[in-house]
């Protein structure tokens, strides 16, 4: 005759089914990823078996410990994420100390992005040095062009003048010939004025030099 189980018998029975649902629990929030009945009993080396799984992630489920849904034809089961009712006082003092710390560096930041966009101002307002290269390659070609330019003029010994311009030129040459003499005599007679009077001892000639006058004397 079979015996008959005891109260110690149901009792240790109840405790291996919470030790297992416990286990259960404990696997999906540390993994924190959906998980099915198989996979469940196989990661955790058939502690629990699939039969037993599937009643325990159901319970879990009824009791809002733990989330499902359907994933292809598998039913998976993952942990409830937990979040807190409130911020902890020591959590708010230490935002409280990093924001007055924040707000305390803000007026040097500003200040120094002031200075980073005036530096970036300067640089920006040299030229760079394509374009620097591209002027004096501009250059080069320029000097090239003018050197050659002027090579021809001098090159060229005879050069055609027509009547008109020898006739312009020799009348030019006649106006400023008589201008020069006319000015000539207005400084004669200017220097011959303030030399009427001269100390004793002193002559124009020497006066002339003493000046530091070029030519000779009038």
């Amino acid at each position: 005759m079979a015996p008959k189980k005891g109260k110690n018998d149901k009792q240790g029975g109840d405790h291996a089914s919470s030790d297992g649902t416990a286990m259960i629990l404990d696997y999906l929030r540390k993994q924190n990823r959906p998980y099915s009945a198989i996979d469940i009993s196989a990661n955790l080396h058939n502690k629990v078996t699939k039969t037993y799984a599937v009643k325990a992630l159901r319970e879990l489920h009824q009791k809002n410990e733990i989330e499902c849904r359907v994933a292809g034809k598998q039913t998976v089961y993952h942990a409830t994420q937990e979040e807190p009712d409130e911020i902890s006082a020591n959590a708010v003092a230490a935002m409280g100390e990093e924001i007055q710390t924040l707000q305390e560096q803000l007026p040097g930041l500003k200040e120094d992005e002031k200075k980073i966009q005036a530096e970036l101002s300067s640089l920006n307002a040299v030229p760079l040095l394509s374009e620097l290269r591209a002027e004096i390659q501009k250059l080069e070609e320029e000097k090239e062009f003018l050197s050659a330019k002027l090579a021809d003029v001098h090159g060229d010994s005879e050069v055609n003048v027509s009547p008109l311009e020898m006739e312009a030129a020799r009348k030019d040459w006649k106006y400023w010939q008589g201008q020069a003499r006319v000015r000539a005599r207005i400084c004669r007679d200017v220097w011959h004025k303030c030399t009427e009077m001269l100390p004793e001892g002193t002559s124009r000639e020497e006066l002339w030099e003493r000046l530091g006058l070029e030519g000779s004397p009038l």
